[in-house]
């Protein structure tokens, strides 16, 4: 597996991603419009990951890239520099998703090492948060097998999400 954008010859791989995104996480594909070319896509997360925001005030800096098991987009990673955010305590730095076809088959902790690894080599985080849903025992997994320690459980009121916060060291953790 590899972390990284797809290249422009790689559009009709982006557009069956696009299309096979689940309608149970509208965020999978941060920043992404419909109609929207893959050219624009990327180049709107460029933007982002220099801090050039589309939103501002909503989001920090942000490195968004697709998982890819040979020619196939399997799922996604998005790496937060910072959690200096309104929600950054509830969200973490890291988060993470797998198209459904490609669910059960150990992709979401491929993902999270890669992306725990590039919070490390790339933007020099030596602790990143990740944080899942209470009820979703699937990311309770991969987070624990990842090296995630759970430190609590919070309740936003303002937004009435309540996240599961585990850290994972990433200067001690190859994976």
């Amino acid at each position: 597996m590899e972390l990284r954008l797809p290249a422009p010859q790689e559009e009709a791989e982006f557009r069956r991603a696009v299309a096979a995104v689940p309608t149970d996480n509208p965020t999978f594909l941060h920043f992404h419009r419909p109609g929207m070319s893959l050219a624009e896509y990327v180049d709107v997360l460029g933007k982002q990951a220099l801090g050039i925001d589309p939103t501002p005030g909503r989001e920090v800096p942000s490195i968004f890239l697709f998982a890819f098991v040979g020619d196939r987009i399997v799922g996604r990673a998005s790496i937060r520099h910072c959690l200096d955010h309104p929600l950054g305590q509830m969200t973490g730095h890291i988060g993470y998703a797998v198209l459904p076809e490609f669910r059960g088959r150990g992709h979401a902790s491929e993902i999270l090492r890669l992306a725990t690894g590039h919070a490390r080599e790339r933007l020099h985080i030596p602790r990143v948060l990740v944080t899942c849903d209470p009820g979703n025992l699937a990311s309770i997994r991969v987070i624990e097998k990842n090296g995630g320690v759970f430190e609590d459980e919070r309740f936003d009121a303002e937004t009435g999400m309540r996240k599961r916060r585990y850290w994972i060291d990433a200067l001690a953790y190859d994976g």
